[in-house]
């Protein structure tokens, strides 16, 4: 384990461990971040000391079309370890009691020489207070601390969350996304709700029906049709 007090990106730490060979469960870890990121370029905030932040080395052995439903398979990991209720909003926060309250950025790097590996972002708002919380454009953060009225043992929960990643990772390896299906479908944050997924060109409105094998976003459609969607950005879920 690569322990910093403050850092850039526990991601760029994995990514040159890895590239000079570092074994699968490497772990960066810091108190700080001076320039986390979330998805799409977004940056990632937290107050020093009141977050869990850390990156995973994983180095998965199936076909490298089958890695982008990792951030599910993390994103479950996450709800079955945090010490709150709480579901994935597709393809990679963590919401509950309305917000957010985690976030997982998967990185994944082919090498010219080697095979694929992925590198597992995770951030989790941990002790930080309402006063504390960052601005965010779609969802409100929220934290852990601010859910449960108790202070969270961040070793603790690190050691907890990474033990299920050990666990998690050697059974996809062994049988992909679709051993996490149905795990899926109990923390599933968006199943039954109207929502706006932002796509390249346009948006699209539907109604989400879970995940297909392949991690993709099912949507019924106005006109009583279905799409499957492999990426794009939750605009908005629209209140019934």
């Amino acid at each position: 384990m690569i322990t910093r007090v403050s850092c850039p990106s526990t991601q760029d730490i994995i990514r040159e461990e890895a590239m000079l060979g570092a074994p699968a469960g490497t772990v960066a870890i810091t108190d700080h971040q001076t320039q986390g990121r979330g998805r799409r370029g977004r940056s990632w905030t937290a107050p020093a000391g009141k977050a869990l932040m850390f990156s995973y080395l994983a180095r998965p052995r199936r076909p490298l079309a089958e890695l982008g439903t990792l951030s599910l398979v993390i994103g479950i990991v996450l709800c079955e370890n945090l010490p709150i209720a709480s579901h994935v909003r597709w393809p990679n926060d963590l919401v509950a009691d309305g917000g957010k309250v985690a976030g997982v950025l998967v990185d994944l790097i082919t090498p010219r020489e080697g095979d694929p590996f992925a590198i597992v972002g995770i951030g989790i708002n941990a002790n930080i207070t309402r006063e504390e919380l960052p601005e965010t454009d779609r969802l409100p953060a929220t934290s852990l601390l601010l859910i449960s009225g108790c202070e969270i043992d961040r070793g603790a929960l690190f050691e907890r969350v990474v033990n299920a990643l050990d666990t998690a990772l050697a059974l996809f390896d062994l049988e992909g996304f679709a051993a996490f299906r149905s795990r899926y479908e109990m923390v599933d944050g968006l199943r039954g709700n109207l929502l706006v997924l932002r796509l390249p060109s346009h948006d699209i409105t539907g109604t989400a029906e879970g995940v297909d094998v392949s991690g993709r976003l099912i949507l019924r459609l106005p006109d009583g049709g279905s799409e499957a969607f492999a990426a794009g950005e939750i605009e908005r879920v629209i209140d019934p």
